[in-house]
């Protein structure tokens, strides 16, 4: 009788564990592999609404990741490119094209990434009509190129570094993000800080479902005096493959107060809004 209360005593402590287990805890790393090729597509959607008139732009961008040996162990390489975009693409100087540009990074598997390069000018009559012109006008042609790459730079690498430690359902975790673009002397400048807010909801058949939250601050100067304040606020749902070692997909809905401060053109200041939704869905090329 003593060994049959030994044996169900086991059994019980056995099935408890299992159940433990099943709640269980999942460790998050990127699973990328030299020779992978990965195709990001970004859904975005803006409406402002200015002055009485309200303007929705939609944009559809395609982004190419291929995956080469990294520096050390634990790295990977990626060569990136924009392929294609389709909706407004805005103008200066000429038809911006965004196929211009290249751009790489080293990234370990916990989503750190360093030393993030770009080259390219995704405005081909850029070089033509800047020249005989001032050199000032000149230099503020060739910053809006680097701008444009620089805030481009942060779309293509947007993948959240991971956390160290395992996480069980209802597990949060913070990414912070710090932003820049233009020089410290002369022409626009924007410095923006990021802070997004993980919650770990379910897992199910291989994929971690989370919701985010997020706020930034983004602040703009002008060399003429002009700036503007920009503050957001937004809340996403994303999806990790526990399997790929990659986001599946990641959704966001942000709103935004613009604060603007004597801006060129604009009389004296006022406030406008910004709704902004998108959506980045990811898959490996077989």
């Amino acid at each position: 009788m003593k060994r049959v209360v030994q044996f169900l005593v086991l059994i019980s402590a056995f099935a408890l564990y299992s159940n433990y287990a099943l709640a269980g805890s999942w460790k998050l790393h990127y699973k990328l592999k030299p020779g992978q090729v990965w195709i990001a597509t970004l859904h975005s959607q803006s409406e402002t609404a200015f002055m009485g008139k309200k303007n929705i732009t939609r944009t559809k961008t395609l982004i190419e990741y291929k995956v080469c040996p990294g520096p050390k162990k634990g790295w990977v390489s990626l060569k990136a490119r924009i392929k294609s975009q389709s909706g407004p693409s805005g103008q200066s100087g000429g038809q911006m094209d965004l196929s211009r540009l290249r751009f790489t990074a080293d990234m370990h598997r916990s989503g750190e990434i360093r030393n993030i390069q770009y080259s390219g000018n995704p405005f081909p009559g850029m070089q033509a009509n800047t020249k005989g012109m001032p050199a000032g006008m000149a230099a503020m042609y060739e910053q809006s190129s680097r701008m444009v790459a620089e805030a481009w730079k942060n779309a293509v690498f947007w993948f959240p570094e991971l956390p160290e430690d395992s996480l069980e359902i209802g597990d949060e975790f913070d990414v912070t993000r710090k932003m820049g673009a233009g020089g410290r002397t002369g022409g626009m400048q924007m410095q923006s800080v990021s802070k997004q807010l993980f919650t770990l909801e379910d897992v199910s058949e291989g994929l971690a479902y989370f919701t985010i939250r997020e706020r930034t601050i983004t602040r703009t100067g002008s060399p003429m005096g002009g700036k503007s304040d920009t503050k957001t606020a937004g809340k996403a749902k994303a999806v990790f493959d526990l399997h790929e070692g990659m986001w599946a997909e990641l959704a966001m809905k942000s709103r935004s107060r613009v604060q603007l401060g004597n801006m060129p053109g604009m009389s004296g200041g006022g406030s406008h809004d910004v709704l902004q939704v998108s959506k980045y869905t990811v898959e490996r090329k077989k």
